[in-house]
């Protein structure tokens, strides 16, 4: 039993270095992104104000693009930018149909599991049955990306006995095919049936509880 739990313990570990590699690398490429995106303002901005230093009357109209937008205004002789982050249903109107099609087929499939419950914003959409994530839908540059976390009882179990501070990383599915489709959907599957088991294994623990309280009551 030892040895299972060391084995587990070790593959919890790679599974989380993993992950945080996959978070680091982009964060890392949105931080540069971001950084390009600033140079690029400041030498606008610098250009402007040499030009023309007060602009008088400006019109400004968003474009559909997530991060930022030049946009021509009713005087010649100036450029604005304007920032215009797009939410989700936005970025959801841009999807294919095909996309539209995996995203409705996801929603469909985790609103039907019983006891789930459904929380959205502008960020991201997210399916819960009780405090157990089933999935996390955002759309990140286009492509439909879903995070779920698989409850694992052993684990859970392991943590909470020997009080370790420790959060479960969430896997990472970018769906661009009927294979990542179909994976999304089994993996709904899994974290259901762990949930299911965790609740069986609570109820027989509280059981145990009663009977021991009983009996020493007696």
């Amino acid at each position: 039993m030892a040895e299972l739990v060391y084995v587990f313990i070790i593959m919890a570990i790679l599974m989380g270095i993993f992950c945080m590699f996959v978070i680091a690398r982009d964060l890392l490429i949105s931080e540069r992104e971001r950084r390009q995106k600033k140079n690029d303002n400041q030498i606008v901005e610098r250009i402007v104000v040499e030009e023309k230093p007060v602009v008088k009357e400006t019109v400004c109209e968003p474009i559909a693009v997530e991060e930022v937008a030049t946009t021509e205004v009713n005087d010649d002789s100036a450029v604005v930018f304007s920032t215009a982050t797009q939410t989700l249903e936005e970025k959801y109107l841009e999807l294919s149909q095909e996309h539209k099609g995996y995203y409705d087929e996801i929603v469909k499939y985790a609103m039907a599991v019983e006891g789930s419950k459904r929380f959205k914003n502008e960020s991201y959409e997210e399916y819960k049955v009780g405090k157990n994530r089933l999935v996390r839908l955002k759309i990140k540059r286009g492509v439909i990306v879903c995070e779920l976390v698989i409850p694992n009882l052993t684990f859970k179990t392991y943590v909470a006995d020997n009080k370790v501070a420790m959060k479960h990383a969430p896997a990472t599915i970018k769906v661009v095919d009927e294979v990542a489709f179909t994976a999304v959907k089994d993996s709904i599957d899994i974290a259901v049936k762990a949930i299911e088991e965790e609740r069986a294994y609570r109820k027989e623990q509280a059981k145990i509880r009663r009977k021991q309280k009983r009996e020493n009551a007696q």
